[in-house]
């Protein structure tokens, strides 16, 4: 039981993902069909499964070589989704009215690197002078993936935001330490 500042005790939350109720809406049609596209796709790559079974006795291990294994197998396991997702002609409208532009983002904190910035400006903003920004930092765990794999879908955000993105291309762990990586991105936001 916990009391929050108001005096009120509460029970603490048991479930692991913090809401304890099912579902009651319904997936849109293209939700649907898209996770059909995806099913079909991971059947036709070759090793799927072993690739999944491997990576699950690997997340036992916590040697230097069996880390670097595991971060290789979720990079190829990543790398197609990524790309069937990301070409989905449903992100066309945010490469068709954006311009990307790149800029060099100077370090020297882990070694003179110059961090890369994709800059995405909805085409309705060009000659606006005063305009909102958003900085994105790419998904993939910090182990994976980059700025150019997350293009489409981060363009659709400049685009539905009506502002500039900066999609920082930060180095990846492990070859990167951190804080390192996370530093890429702070400096990303103090340029």
């Amino acid at each position: 039981v916990s009391t929050q500042s108001t005096g009120v005790k509460m029970p603490r939350v048991v479930s692991k993902n913090l809401f304890n109720f099912k579902l009651a809406g319904k997936i849109d049609d293209d939700v649907i069909a898209f996770e059909a596209k995806y099913g079909e796709f991971m059947k036709s790559q070759p090793g799927v499964m072993e690739m999944g079974l491997r990576m699950k006795e690997l997340e036992l291990k916590q040697d230097a070589e069996s880390n670097m294994e595991y971060v290789n197998l979720f990079r190829t396991a990543n790398a197609p989704f990524v790309k069937l997702f990301c070409a989905d002609e449903a992100f066309n409208y945010g490469r068709e009215q954006t311009s990307i532009t790149h800029i060099k983002v100077p370090t020297s904190h882990d070694g003179e690197f110059d961090v890369p910035v994709e800059v995405y400006t909805p085409k309705d903003l060009a000659n606006e002078t005063k305009r909102a920004a958003y900085l994105f930092a790419h998904g993939g765990g910090v182990i994976a993936l980059s700025a150019a794999d997350m293009r489409s879908t981060v363009q659709c955000v400049a685009v539905d935001m009506g502002v500039v993105v900066f999609n920082v291309d930060y180095r990846l762990a492990p070859e990167t330490k951190c804080p390192n990586n996370i530093k890429d991105f702070y400096k990303a936001i103090k340029f």
